[in-house]
């Protein structure tokens, strides 16, 4: 019986274990592939972020990453105009997708609505004023 407890809780911790890990068709990417370089380039693709000219009512500074300044604009634009994308009523998070294949999370900090939309190669955040 003394073997018994120790036993079991060592067989618990190997299922929960051996269960862990992605439920997915298995045709994601290795983990240890290295990440997409941008083209004619040696920089990563994650480095050309820029910083821009904030809208949508943004307090701070719009940072886009593989698009352009004037098209990050346009999205939170769209964003902006969007009646599901910012959270709702006493809501603390929320999401949508725009066009072009964007999906935005969006979570209510004290500074204001923290948004981040992106699409494989390309991502925008920025914060807007509170609803």
């Amino acid at each position: 019986m003394r073997l018994a407890v120790p036993f079991a809780t060592f067989v618990i911790a190997a299922a929960l274990l051996a269960g862990c890990g992605g439920s997915g068709e298995g045709d994601s990417e290795p983990a240890t592939e290295a990440a997409p370089q941008a083209k004619g380039s040696t920089v990563p693709a994650g480095a050309s972020a820029q910083e821009c000219e904030g809208g949508a009512g943004a307090k701070a500074k719009l940072r886009a990453t593989g698009i352009s300044c004037a098209a990050a604009l346009d999205l939170t634009k769209a964003w902006k105009r969007s009646n599901h994308c910012a959270p709702a009523g006493g809501a603390s998070r929320s999401s949508c997708e725009l066009a072009g294949g964007y999906r935005c999370l969006s979570v209510v900090t004290e500074r204001g609505v923290s948004v981040s939309c992106a699409r494989p190669g390309r991502s925008i955040a920025f914060t807007a004023k509170r609803g």
